[in-house]
C-alpha cells in the first residue's frame, strides 16, 4: 500500500490542509488524521475521503477511524455573500392551521423546510422559527439538533428590533444562541432574518 500517494490523493480535497495516514503491522489503514480549514463542515469531507478511497483505491474505512481537526486560517478571506442566506417564506393557512414554508440559499443551491400548526401569533413565530432551523439542518446534515425557544421586538434607540434565542444540542453539548434583525416592513421575515443571524455566526463551531 503505497501510503504516500493515498495521502497525497486526500489532500488534495478541498479545504484539507494536511494529512497523516497511521497503518498497524497488516498493512492496514489504523487511523487518518485529517488538518482542514473551517470552510466546510467534517460531514462533507469525511464523505470525500470515503469517496477517494473506495474510488482510486479499493479501500473502505469505518469513519471511526477518521479524525479531522478544524483550524482558523486568518489568511483566509471568506467571502460574506456565500453565508446561509433567508431567501422566501410562503404561507398556506387551511381553517385554524397555518403551513409555513421556508427557502434558504448557499452558492445558488436552496434548501426548503415546511411545518404547520395552530395559526396564533405566538404559534406562528415558533413554527417559523422552527421551520427555518430545519433548512438549516437540512444543509448541515443533522436531524433534531436546534429549537426555536423564544422572540421579542424591541426598541433601541427609536428603531425596531426582533430578537430571537434558539438552543441546540449536539454531541451531548447544549448551547443557547441570540440573534438580532431590524425590523423593516415585515415582522415576521425580520423574524427569519434574526434566527439566520444566530446560526450564521455559530454554525461552523456547531457542526
Amino acid at each position: 500500500m503505497d501510503i504516500e500517494l493515498i495521502e497525497s490523493y486526500l489532500k488534495k480535497i478541498r479545504s484539507i490542509q494536511s494529512c497523516k495516514i497511521i497503518i498497524n503491522e497488516d498493512e492496514d489503514i489504523e487511523e487518518i488524521y485529517m488538518v482542514s480549514d473551517l470552510r466546510r463542515n467534517p460531514k462533507q469531507i469525511l464523505r470525500d475521503i470515503e469517496a477517494i478511497l473506495r474510488s482510486e483505491f479499493n479501500i473502505s474505512i469505518d469513519y471511526k477511524k477518521v479524525s479531522i481537526a478544524q483550524i482558523k486560517n486568518d489568511s483566509m478571506q471568506y467571502d460574506t455573500s456565500q453565508r446561509l442566506k433567508f431567501k422566501s417564506i410562503e404561507y398556506n393557512e387551511e381553517g385554524s392551521n397555518i403551513e409555513v414554508k421556508v427557502v434558504l440559499e448557499k452558492a445558488g443551491q436552496t434548501y426548503e423546510s415546511s411545518m404547520s400548526g395552530i395559526n396564533t401569533s405566538s404559534n406562528l413565530n415558533r413554527i417559523l422559527g422552527n421551520a427555518v432551523l430545519k433548512a438549516v439542518e437540512l444543509f448541515c446534515e443533522v436531524e433534531d439538533v436546534f429549537v426555536f425557544e423564544d422572540a421579542r421586538k424591541v426598541s433601541l434607540s427609536n428603531i425596531d428590533v426582533m430578537v430571537v434565542s434558539i438552543s441546540s444540542h449536539y454531541k451531548g453539548r447544549e448551547q443557547i444562541y441570540t440573534g438580532t434583525a431590524k425590523i423593516g416592513n415585515d415582522l415576521k421575515v425580520a423574524l427569519a432574518r434574526a434566527t439566520m443571524d444566530s446560526i450564521n455566526r455559530n454554525l461552523v463551531q456547531l457542526i
